[in-house]
């Protein structure tokens, strides 16, 4: 029961292990009863409550053992979970820092390859003849400076 968790879990136990032995007790009381005959009609309902009590007791305490080991199980797990988020936050940096590498090697290869194209811009416009130089350039700025820099698998045309 979800109202239970407000409570702390020291008063719990305590309550269970009162239980416990109220009818531990009751049921000597039972027994003792035996000695004293004016107490002989109320033996029987005593002793049956002190066996409720303490089956119910026992009842409980194993329901409380069951929800503190699955609350050690959540703590474990979330443990688990932290710490997966911590390698999670250091692998994205470790990326991102990839990406930002490849972007300025991409950025700084076409700034060189526009400076290029400028320098012979004259050569192309001359007679509308495409110059060799121009093929080179274009294949220069299609190549990735950077083959897999994430570390991700190429899928390439079997030969």
């Amino acid at each position: 029961m979800w109202m239970l968790d407000f409570i702390p879990d020291a008063y719990l136990h305590l309550a269970i292990i009162t239980i416990i032995c109220t009818g531990g007790g009751l049921y000597l009381l039972g027994l003792l009863m035996n000695f004293w005959p004016p107490a002989y009609p109320y033996r029987e309902p005593v002793r049956i409550t002190a066996t409720v009590l303490v089956v119910a007791g026992i009842y409980f305490l194993g329901g409380y053992g069951v929800d503190m080991e699955w609350r050690a199980k959540a703590e474990q797990l979330q443990a688990k979970i932290d710490q997966a988020s911590a390698q999670s936050e250091s692998a994205n940096a470790k990326i991102q820092t990839k990406i930002i590498t490849q972007t300025k090697i991409i950025h700084d290869k076409q700034i060189v390859v526009r400076k290029e194209i400028q320098t012979v811009e004259k050569q192309i416009d001359a007679e509308c003849k495409l110059d060799p130089a121009v093929p080179k350039i274009l294949n220069d700025a299609a190549k990735n400076p950077m083959a897999n820099p994430i570390g991700t698998v190429s899928v390439g045309v079997a030969k």
